[in-house]
């Protein structure tokens, strides 16, 4: 995998998560998605694209309903 590239600079790669119980559909996370990962499902909510995202948090920062959630770097072995 390549290393992936902060807006800001370089980072670990860490990944943005929704959770489909919190989703409303609002569309913020999207609206705000730097590389425009994030998708809307046919139910309505959003799910991420892990091969796109980089960890950038601005989805989490812009949620309401704090249905996103970032994941740490995978510890490589």
């Amino acid at each position: 995998m390549a290393e992936m590239i902060h807006p800001f600079g370089r980072k670990a790669h860490s990944l943005a998560v929704i959770d489909p119980d919190k989703c409303t559909g609002c569309g913020y996370c999207a609206m705000f998605c730097v590389v425009e990962c994030i998708y809307q499902q046919p139910d309505g909510l959003y799910w991420v694209d892990p091969e796109r995202c980089i960890g950038c948090r601005s989805c989490k920062v812009n949620c309401f309903n704090e249905a996103v959630t970032i994941l740490p770097p995978k510890q490589e072995a």
